[in-house]
């Protein structure tokens, strides 16, 4: 065998642990340890981490019994092989359902090479299997998670999609009896209805399409200027209700250059900005966004901090989770940060959010270099 093992001989009799080397070498590339009591057996199995343990059956104050049940108490996925000296088919029969791996006769040495290199390919197997039914019931386990979050994707978009819709035929259905009625006066309050809830359509048909775009979607990383790129964010946003009465800052501190996926991060920045000026706290004297990034050679931070309405904490622990409000000035689908905490993930990054209700919140952004 090419690798070379680690053999631990539980054996008090040193003529017979010579005599087995001696077999061994002649097939058999390995060290050995030699130990013959308890506390030496304890010892070698935490130090010397034996592939293989050849164990006697009967020690002066010790056995292979006491030393088997040692030995499953450490789990390791090694062979147990008991190399002893004339004992009776029962007994043998009983080691074999304790858990040895084989037993071997001193008089008859020249099977245990052939018992090692069985016992170790059967515990590769073990270990294999052991490893494929890991992975499998990950699997399950991810299939599950995924069937459930699809059975509620389902359902809430589709609560989503037919709420706006059924209200927009209802508004319809009570505009043809104005007109019918030759009536006129509750026309503009029905557009202006109408219009809010294919507004409310549309942000749910994006939030789709940004979360299918974001699941299948392979990037190659830029360079990210990030001045360029919150100043477009904001830009973009300026015609949300309440964007022209929010100072908005941006600090981008000098660092190496950033790289990562454009659309990702251009989607987190916008979701995570237009949060914090839709839910700006129009009672204070001075409401701000603030932006600050931090570049190193290894990641960037991001910090965007507001002084809104807030999270009340009892919500704190769900704002990432699937069609999840937690205001209700919330005119959403609930998608958004659930999108971007699949984002942030699929980036290798993280984000962390701090919020205090009436007083404001702050959200860091930490994304690792793609630089090549």
């Amino acid at each position: 065998m090419e690798t070379e093992l680690r053999i631990l001989m539980l054996e008090d009799v040193e003529e017979d642990s010579i005599l087995i080397k001696r077999v061994l070498q002649k097939t058999l590339h390995f060290t050995a340890r030699r130990v013959d009591s308890r506390e030496e057996f304890i010892e070698a199995m935490d130090s010397f981490h034996p592939d293989v343990v050849l164990s006697d059956h009967s020690l002066p104050q010790f056995n292979s019994s006491e030393a088997l049940k040692i030995f499953k108490e450490k789990s390791l996925i090694a062979p147990f092989i008991l190399v002893t000296g004339a004992v009776s088919e029962e007994f043998a029969v009983t080691c074999l359902h304790q858990g040895v791996d084989d037993y071997i006769l001193k008089s008859n040495l020249a099977r245990l090479p052939s018992a090692i290199t069985s016992a170790l390919s059967k515990k590769k197997a073990e270990r294999d299997q052991a490893i494929a039914n890991d992975a499998l019931q990950t699997q399950n386990e991810e299939l599950k998670k995924l069937n459930q979050e699809l059975d509620r994707f389902v359902y809430s978009t589709s609560h989503n999609l037919r709420a706006p819709l059924l209200s927009v035929l209802g508004l319809v259905r009570l505009s043809k009896q104005e007109l019918t009625n030759k009536t006129t006066e509750e026309l503009p309050m029905y557009f202006e209805m109408m219009e809010k809830s294919i507004t409310q359509l549309d942000i749910t048909l994006r939030q789709i399409i940004d979360y299918s775009k974001n699941a299948r979607l392979e990037e190659e990383p830029d360079e990210i200027n990030f001045e360029d790129l919150l100043k477009g964010t904001f830009d973009y946003m300026k015609y949300i209700n309440g964007a022209t009465t929010i100072s908005q800052s941006i600090v981008v501190h000098e660092g190496p250059s950033f790289f990562c996926g454009k659309m990702r991060i251009g989607f987190l920045l916008q979701n995570l900005i237009s949060n914090s000026i839709k839910y700006y706290d129009s009672s204070k004297e001075k409401p701000f966004v603030n932006v600050e990034v931090f570049k190193n050679e290894t990641d960037v931070k991001i910090v965007i901090e507001d002084n809104g309405i807030g999270i009340s904490k009892k919500y704190q622990d769900h704002i990432f989770d699937m069609f999840y409000r937690a205001t209700e000035r919330s005119d959403g689908s609930g998608l958004g940060l659930y999108i971007v905490k699949e984002t942030i993930d699929m980036m290798g990054g993280s984000i962390q959010l701090n919020s205090e209700k009436n007083k404001g919140t702050s959200v860091t952004l930490t994304i690792p270099n793609a630089k090549k």
